[in-house]
C-alpha cells in the first residue's frame, strides 16, 4: 500500500507540472549547464539546453546534478529508486529523496537515470543502423533497429534486423556477375519483468521469428520464457544471464516425397556447384513444417567506457539444446564495438555467427548444400539518439 502511494504522489508530482529547462549540471572544471535532464545510460549523460541541441556529458567528469523533477535511478547495486534528486556539499555526490527514504548516493555508483516522463513516445528509446561488407566477391548489406519501452517495473523491447549476401563470380571475359542471394533476417520482441524481491533477477517473455537460408531455415516462430540474473551491473560494465524453455515451430526443406501433395518447389541440382546454371537435373524439394522445444541459455556483457573515449562493447550469445530432436543444438553469437564519432552517430563493427547441428530426420536434405555454421562481419553506421 505505502509503494502504492509513493507511485501515485510520482505520477501526480509528474502530472502536475512539466519537465522544465532548469535542471543544472556542474563539472568538476567549473562549467555549470542549464537545460532539460534527457537520462543517463553507458556513461553518458545527456542534457537540452535551450540554447542548443542536445549534448552527452561524461560522468566521471561530473561534479554534481541539481533537478527538481522525479527520476528512476538504478545503482550498480540493481537497486531501482523513484524520487528527486539534487546536489550535496560534496562533489561527485547525488542526493536522492523520496516519500519513503533519502540518501546520498556517490555519482559513479549510478548506472541509469531515467526521467519519469509524461508521454509515451518520452519513453521510448530506439537505435537505426546499417551495415555493410563490399568485396570482389561478396557484398554483404545489412539494416537493423532497435526500440524499448521502460515501465516502473520493466522493460519491453524490439529488434529487427535484414541482411543480404549477394555472392558473385568471375565470367570468361574476367568481369565480376552475380551467382546466387542468401538471406537471413529477425523479429524480435521481448519484455522483461523485475522482480519486486530481489533487485538482480528478473523474468523474460520473448518472442521470435528469424530466418536463414544458409542454415535450411525458412521461417521460424520461438516464443519463451525464462528467469535472468545480473551478475554484474555498475558504471562501465553489466554481465546477466537468461535460462529459460521455448516452443518453436520452423520451416525447412526436405526431399519430396512420391506421395507427398504439399506445394512443390524445383531446384536444379548437380554433383558440383549447387548454383551452376549448366546444371539440368531436377530434384524435387517441398518446404516442410515441424515443431519442437528447446532450451535456451544466454549471457550478455556490456562494457563501456567511463573516459573521454566514448568506447562501446557489447557481446551476446546464446545456446539452444533441442529437448525434443536428439543431439541437436543451435547457437547464436553477436558481439559489436561501437565508437562515437559525432553526437549520437556510431562506428560499429560487429561479428554476427549462427550455428545449426541439423536435425535428425530422416528425410532433410541431404543433396541441398546448405551449411551448419554462418557468419558475417560488418562495418556499418548507427546513430542512437
Amino acid at each position: 500500500m505505502r509503494s502504492l502511494l509513493t507511485l501515485l504522489l510520482l505520477m501526480y508530482a509528474t502530472w502536475g507540472h512539466t519537465h522544465s529547462n532548469n535542471d543544472v549540471i556542474t563539472m568538476y572544471n567549473g562549467d555549470r549547464i542549464t537545460g532539460e535532464i534527457k537520462g543517463l545510460a553507458n556513461g553518458d549523460l545527456k542534457i537540452n539546453p535551450p540554447y542548443a541541441p542536445v549534448i552527452s556529458l561524461d560522468l566521471q567528469n561530473i561534479a554534481s546534478i541539481e533537478s527538481n523533477y522525479n527520476y528512476e535511478i538504478l545503482t550498480e547495486n540493481n537497486e531501482r529508486l523513484y524520487g528527486n534528486i539534487s546536489s550535496t556539499d560534496k562533489t561527485g555526490e547525488l542526493q536522492f529523496t523520496s516519500i519513503d527514504s533519502a540518501k546520498v548516493i556517490p555519482l559513479l555508483e549510478i548506472t541509469e537515470i531515467r526521467p519519469i516522463e509524461e508521454s509515451f513516445a518520452e519513453r521510448l528509446q530506439y537505435t537505426i543502423g546499417a551495415n555493410f561488407n563490399l568485396e570482389p566477391d561478396i557484398q554483404t548489406y545489412k539494416v537493423e533497429g532497435t526500440v524499448s519501452y521502460a515501465s516502473l517495473r520493466g522493460q519491453t523491447s524490439a529488434r529487427a534486423n535484414i541482411l543480404q549476401s549477394n555472392y558473385r563470380s568471375l565470367n570468361e571475359q574476367g568481369d565480376y556477375e552475380d551467382d546466387y542471394t542468401q538471406t537471413q533476417g529477425l523479429f524480435r520482441l521481448e519484455n522483461e519483468r523485475w522482480s519486486k524481491f530481489s533487485n538482480n533477477w528478473y523474468r523474460s517473455f520473448s518472442g521470435q521469428y528469424d530466418y536463414n537460408d544458409q542454415l535450411n531455415n525458412f521461417g521460424r516462430v520461438s516464443l519463451g520464457s525464462g528467469f535472468g540474473r545480473y551478475f554484474i551491473d555498475n558504471a562501465g560494465m553489466r554481465l546477466s544471464t537468461l535460462i529459460g524453455l521455448q516452443g518453436i515451430a520452423e520451416r525447412s526443406k526436405v526431399e519430396n516425397e512420391a506421395d507427398a501433395e504439399p506445394d512443390i518447389l524445383q531446384f536444379s541440382f548437380c554433383s558440383g556447384d549447387l548454383f551452376d546454371e549448366s546444371c539440368s537435373d531436377d530434384i524435387s524439394f517441398i518446404k516442410q513444417t515441424d515443431f519442437s522445444a528447446e532450451g535456451f541459455l544466454t549471457s550478455s556483457f556490456v562494457m563501456y567506457s567511463l573516459t573521454d573515449v566514448d568506447l562501446d562493447i557489447n557481446i551476446t550469445g546464446s545456446l539452444y539444446p533441442s529437448l525434443t530432436e536428439g543431439d541437436r543444438l543451435r547457437a547464436h553469437l553477436e558481439a559489436a564495438v561501437k565508437w562515437e564519432v559525432i553526437s549520437d552517430l556510431n562506428i560499429k563493427l560487429s561479428l554476427n555467427s549462427d550455428y545449426d547441428s541439423g536435425k535428425e530426420d530422416s528425410g532433410e536434405l541431404e543433396s541441398f548444400r546448405k551449411k551448419t555454421l554462418d557468419y558475417s562481419i560488418l562495418l556499418g553506421l548507427e546513430w542512437a539518439p
